[in-house]
């Protein structure tokens, strides 16, 4: 009897393990924004070994992007496009900047899971501020480190695909409000892998959920950054797998140290 309950418990938890696996980012079932009005979001599209990769990240300063580690690891150059709506059109707000290289990666990174996913794109010039279209984020402050955020309503943006059927890209910024979940409900899904210095959101809310596209994104709450998009389900962004960020106030001293 024990050896036949193990068995089927074994066998649930496989399954579990494959549908929560580790998955790049999109944003399903999102509203586009009004033009310009989460003028921190910053467009990044990177070459890693051959293969254009396509991701989001804020402006923390005029001339530091933050973004997860994964769209910059063993990455050539990245491209960078602040102030955009639509990124197929030369809107005259947006800011370009081609070629950049100087990364900082986080030390402990790891590919295989994603542990401390995050990472800056130091830039050569400072990015000029617009109150239309371009402006910062902030991160949070000492104050907040304890705060776990869970039933906070969050949102995030960026120009993933849509949907888990259409190949294509949204040309324009599109976003979603979501509920972040307690620690337990995120970890427990993923079978123990996701850490308490990341973040989660529901995954069962409207169907709408971060998962090809969206990695580097940000997670704001009441106006304060607090997650960077990191992998969701490889079975797809509207199976009801949680969405898993990079939590911010984890990493008060890594951003308090590079961030300047």
């Amino acid at each position: 009897m024990h050896s036949k309950c193990f068995i089927v418990v074994f066998a649930i938890l496989t399954i579990l393990r494959c549908i929560y696996s580790y998955a790049p980012l999109k944003i399903v079932n999102g509203d586009e924004v009004v033009p310009h009005s989460l003028p921190y979001v910053v467009f990044l599209e990177s070459v890693i070994n051959g293969r254009t990769v396509r991701c989001g990240g804020s402006l923390v300063r005029q001339d530091q992007i933050l973004t997860a580690a994964s769209c910059l690891y063993e990455a050539e150059n990245v491209s960078i496009i602040v102030g955009a709506h639509n990124i197929e059109q030369n809107e005259t707000t947006q800011f370009k900047i081609k070629g950049a290289t100087n990364f900082t990666i986080h030390e402990n990174y790891t590919s295989e899971t994603r542990a401390n996913d995050i990472a800056l794109i130091n830039l050569d010039i400072n990015v000029p501020l617009a109150n239309d279209s371009i402006a910062l984020i902030s991160t949070p402050p000492l104050a907040d480190i304890l705060q776990t955020y869970a039933d906070d309503l969050g949102l995030v943006a960026g120009w993933g695909k849509t949907n888990d059927t259409d190949p294509t890209y949204s040309p324009v910024l599109r976003k979603i409000e979501i509920t972040i979940i307690p620690f337990l409900s995120c970890t427990i899904p993923y079978l123990f892998k996701v850490k308490e210095s990341q973040i989660c959101t529901s995954g069962i809310q409207n169907s709408k959920n971060i998962c090809l596209g969206d990695s580097g994104s940000p997670l704001v709450v009441n106006g304060t950054q607090v997650g960077v998009a990191s992998y969701g389900s490889d079975f797809g962004c509207s199976v009801g797998a949680p969405g898993v960020y990079t939590r911010l106030t984890s990493y008060y001293s890594w951003l308090a140290a590079n961030v300047h």
